[in-house]
């Protein structure tokens, strides 16, 4: 059996509910640093930026959420990737994992990197063990807040 997908407005719902999550997450986590977190509107390849307006220095974040609670797919894993592009302009990979409310933060350096219809993707696989927790490499990233907080200094 393949995988349903979600309707398209659903599907940009829950993108935009982690990208504005993870927002406030590092907006709570920066805001007495002397950087800002925006939105991204012009910068290529990410979709959140921090800034430090003294020093012009910047941190770029590739955002993806993704959801268990509407699917049809029988895998019990599913990956948050990224695309060559995302890749070449970020810092990091925050992954939103809606259902567990639960953020993984990943330098970009730990991504994994595979191929598809040959182009270049890189990824972390995300799924649960049978006592429920986060199988794979998530648990070293789950809340990992500090490898970005100790790039502001």
């Amino acid at each position: 059996m393949g995988s349903k997908k979600l309707p398209q407005n659903i599907n940009n719902l829950l993108m935009e509910i982690g990208e504005k999550s993870i927002i406030f997450q590092l907006y709570v986590r920066t805001r007495n640093s002397g950087w800002n977190v925006y939105y991204n509107l012009c910068e290529v390849g990410c979709d959140i930026v921090l800034l430090n307006p003294a020093s012009g220095k910047q941190i770029k974040i590739e955002a993806k959420t993704r959801q268990r609670l509407y699917t049809t797919s029988t895998k019990a894993h599913f990956n948050f990737q990224v695309t060559q592009n995302e890749y070449n302009n970020i810092d990091f990979l925050i992954a939103y994992w809606f259902d567990q409310n639960a953020y993984f933060i990943v330098p970009k350096e730990r991504l994994r990197k595979t191929t598809s219809n040959g182009n270049n993707i890189y990824y972390i696989k995300a799924g649960l063990k049978k006592d429920g927790s986060f199988g794979f490499d998530l648990e070293n990233f789950k809340d990992n807040w500090k490898a970005i907080l100790n790039k502001l200094s």
